[in-house]
């Protein structure tokens, strides 16, 4: 894949950016709660930084309709203002919380749509029959520098300063630029006047009716966002878990498991899923398959062989999250492209929260145990709707 410049500078691009959120979303947390001793701002700080994606699709029109090498460079030039401005702070004295929420918020907003161009340009620089490899390779510089980054970045706070470590975020954003500005901007070939489609006012809700007019899309979406509800819950449940065991080390054991569990899923067992079956089957079956690892893991969430049973199971999950995006970019027109991803994005992060909510209210009521059967459950649920779907299970390039 790295053979094709267009896709090879979008992929590091990628790669160096991520590295850049990963960083800055963990420093920022550990400074405020260091100045302010109250998990509160750590709390505010994290709502500023989620709550932006919301709103991710009030932009799919604009992303359509715009050039997107232009757009990635415009979005990681203002991560890189606002990181800037957050070091710039620190870095005189002004130990407000509130302006650094306020920097987080605008950091957040200018990084929400970078994911969403991203994949609505695969196609135009990526034949069909290599979007899953594409993908596998993206996976890559989505997950896999964001946990290793999380995990190096305890550390780091110990040996530099917030600033440096600010500094350093920014260095990323600038060589994301760099690689983005690489780009042939493919979109000069083509028309970008497109036949008239109307305002913003009547396209802004458009990513949402090409969802429900496409019958496979839809219950991917919707399956996804019932997903993201449980995993919502999950975020509150394995905090749970490890206080039960009686130690943060299970909390980080757990944390690292399904990270390096999903790493692995997402590019070598996507690569060997993809040798023997087509991206329909693989995506029911590894759905299914997560379901049930999820269901055994459920009875051992009292002892330390949830860790090993977590891990395995989202190595499926890393699967999956390589082969959904295909579907999109093979279903759906590409100059909706931008609209559904953001209206999917849209929809999906508004139910973690929701579960994470949900859960934590009635943790008193449901055990780990039981959650985890549900969860496993649900999941499976999902995997036989998959295989019910003729244009789901069937799917291929």
């Amino acid at each position: 894949m790295l053979k094709n410049q267009n896709f090879k500078y979008l992929w590091l691009g990628r790669l160096v950016s991520n590295a850049g959120d990963s960083i800055y979303y963990m420093v920022l947390s550990w400074y405020i709660l260091q100045i302010t001793k109250d998990s509160f701002w750590v709390g505010l700080i994290n709502f500023a930084i989620f709550i932006p994606n919301v709103f991710s699709f009030v932009f799919g029109h604009w992303i359509d309709r715009g050039r997107k090498k232009k757009a990635l460079m415009l979005l990681e030039t203002g991560q890189l203002v606002s990181v800037a401005m957050m070091a710039l702070t620190i870095g005189l004295g002004v130990t407000s919380p509130i302006l650094l929420a306020i920097l987080a918020f605008l950091a957040a907003s200018f990084g929400m749509n970078t994911y969403a161009i991203q994949d609505a340009l695969m196609p135009k620089i990526v034949a069909r029959k290599d979007l899953p490899s594409a993908q596998r390779y993206m996976s890559f510089a989505y997950n896999g520098t964001e946990y290793l980054f999380n995990a190096v970045t305890g550390f780091l706070i110990q040996l530099f300063s917030t600033v440096t470590l600010l500094l350093m975020n920014v260095v990323s954003f600038i060589g994301a630029i760099v690689s983005f500005w690489k780009l042939e901007d493919v979109e000069k070939k083509e028309s970008l006047k497109q036949e008239d489609e109307g305002s913003f006012k009547t396209n802004l809700f458009k990513g949402f009716s090409e969802i429900w007019r496409n019958r496979a899309i839809l219950l991917i979406v919707s399956c996804g966002g019932l997903a993201n509800f449980l995993f919502g819950g999950l975020n509150v449940y394995q905090v749970l878990i490890a206080d039960e065991q009686g130690s943060a080390i299970i909390l980080g054991l757990l944390t690292s498991s399904m990270a390096i569990g999903t790493l692995i899923g997402s590019t070598v067992g996507a690569a060997l899923f993809a040798r023997f079956m087509s991206l329909g089957k693989t995506l029911t079956l590894a759905t299914s398959l997560y379901g049930v690892c999820i269901v055994i893991s459920g009875f051992y969430a009292h002892s330390v062989g949830i860790i090993v049973g977590l891990g395995i199971a989202n190595l499926f999950l890393g699967i999956t999250h390589v082969v959904q995006k295909p579907f999109f970019q093979v279903l759906v027109p590409e100059k909706h492209l931008g609209k559904v991803f953001t209206a999917a994005a849209s929809s999906g992060v508004a139910a973690l929260p929701a579960g994470s909510l949900f859960f934590g209210i009635f943790s008193d009521y449901i055990s780990s145990s039981y959650f985890l059967y549900l969860f496993g459950a649900i999941y499976l649920m999902i995997g036989i709707i998959y295989w019910k779907n003729k244009a789901i299970f069937q799917f291929h390039l």
